[in-house]
């Protein structure tokens, strides 16, 4: 075991570490785990405790928050996450033979989450999880001889799934792929992939409505993208030259090709096409190039923020 800084008043304890390129360490964040990597272009902010019993992963172009608690016995995180502050991982029986915490590509977890890995918890690509969600994969506490009720059990998210606020996810409960559920509900049973679900407890309101592909819907919703986006450039004193062009599925900005059928940008983005892509970014159209989201301030905010 050894003991190796990463950071003002922040350390890794373990066997082996591994940190990529551009990588930025906070204040007083302790990592305790047998094996820790690193990806390139991570952000992990201040005052975050880790403990994990093998491996604590974290893929390029990761951003952890502040203020995070996690225990597990591993963590594994896939590149582009977006984890808020105070979030905790563990919680309640989190020393258990089965205690795991698998994340997908590109997964955003809001701040305040509660994920409680009694048992395993498995997140596909391209989920969003809402401030003050819980998922839980215990539940039990008067005694179960009298007939109290009781649920132990790991829980599985699948992939392009929107779990937002309020939100509770009871034990050995799987919901599928490409599924959008309601603000504060109760998910205490199996979803079927594409379907609409609410309420508590949860209620599947429609079934297969996702994904849906309608090529006039998509060209009027990136017309309207479009028009905030050249909103935005008005207010930020940004030159750009942007359209739509249906034929193609393909999005021009200063010359530049963002292809919406294959999700590829054709040409290297200076810092107004990289505001570009953040902001469909913001608007549920990602590009993933390898590099971090980044944005122009506007100059209001730059000025103040440069006072020292």
């Amino acid at each position: 075991m050894k003991k190796v800084s990463i950071g003002e008043n922040s350390w890794f304890y373990g066997t082996e570490i591994s940190i990529g390129n551009f990588v930025k360490v906070g204040k007083n964040v302790s990592i305790r785990a047998q094996y820790c990597e690193i990806g390139d272009y991570c952000v992990i902010g201040d005052n975050n405790q880790i403990l994990c019993e093998s491996d604590f992963i974290l893929k390029s172009n990761g951003f952890i928050g502040n203020n995070n608690t996690f225990c597990a016995r591993k963590i594994s995180f896939d590149e582009y996450l977006f984890l808020d502050s105070n979030v905790t991982v563990g919680h309640g029986g989190k020393f258990n033979y089965d205690s795991f915490l698998t994340v997908g590509k590109g997964v955003m977890i809001c701040a305040f989450v509660k994920l409680n890995t009694n048992y395993s918890i498995k997140i596909g690509d391209d989920v969003g999880i809402g401030e003050y969600v819980d998922v839980w994969t215990h539940g039990a506490y008067p005694a179960i001889l009298n007939g109290f009720p009781a649920e132990f059990g790991p829980v599985e998210i699948g992939s392009h799934v929107w779990l937002p606020a309020k939100s509770t996810v009871l034990a050995n409960v799987k919901i599928g792929n490409n599924i959008v559920i309601g603000v504060n509900s109760l998910i205490n049973k199996n979803l079927p992939d594409g379907c609409f679900a609410a309420g508590m407890p949860i209620k599947i309101i429609k079934e297969n409505v996702y994904p849906n592909k309608d090529a006039n819907a998509n060209k009027i919703k990136i017309e309207d993208i479009i028009k905030e986006y050249k909103k935005l450039c008005e207010y930020k004193k940004l030159e750009i030259d942007v359209y739509y062009n249906s034929e193609f599925e393909t999005i021009y900005c200063n010359s530049l090709a963002y292809n919406t059928k294959t999700m590829i940008i054709e040409g290297e983005l200076d810092d107004i096409q990289e505001d570009f892509r953040d902001f469909l970014r913001r608007r549920g159209i990602k590009f993933f190039t390898g590099l971090p989201f980044r944005s122009i301030m506007p100059d209001g905010y730059k000025i103040l923020l440069d006072i020292k």
